[in-house]
């Protein structure tokens, strides 16, 4: 597997991981001083949130076990390897779905954008040293 298909393969797993609620499987796709940014249409663009302390990055995960089920779709995507540093560009839509109170469901669609900084490891693996996350708008409707 060349270095390109791995970052590719780390932002595959991130997902999945996602889905799958493997929060510490999550996690540890990120180096020990791995951090997110991430950027709310509501807010404003030159305050991001930072999730940049590893508790931060835990309790970001574990967030989406409030989610009766997610489904994270990855669209086109762009690697770029330059010796063992890397960067990718990569669209998601990102479903949620929330078991309301009242018996109905709710579904969550956020469409995104990730800017990515990968590292490679001793070992030849890649992980994340930032993932920088745009959610360029949000659509919440009832669930059939």
């Amino acid at each position: 597997m060349t270095d390109k298909e791995k970052v590719q393969q780390v932002i595959n797993d991130y997902a999945t991981y996602a889905d799958t609620r493997q929060t510490q499987k999550q996690f540890e796709l990120f180096t020990n001083d791995g951090s997110m940014t991430v950027y709310y249409p509501w807010n404003d663009p030159d305050k991001p949130d930072l999730v940049d302390t590893p508790e931060k990055l835990m309790a970001t995960f574990e967030a989406l076990k409030q989610y009766e089920h997610t489904f994270h779709m990855i669209g086109q995507s762009s690697v770029t390897v330059e010796g063992d540093q890397a960067k990718a560009y990569v669209y998601t839509i990102a479903h949620h779905v929330t078991a309301n109170e009242d018996g109905t469901k709710s579904l969550m669609v956020a469409y995104l954008r990730y800017n990515d900084q990968f590292a490679k490891q001793s070992d030849g693996s890649w992980l994340f040293t930032n993932r920088e996350l745009h959610a360029d708008f949000i659509e919440n409707r009832p669930l059939n």
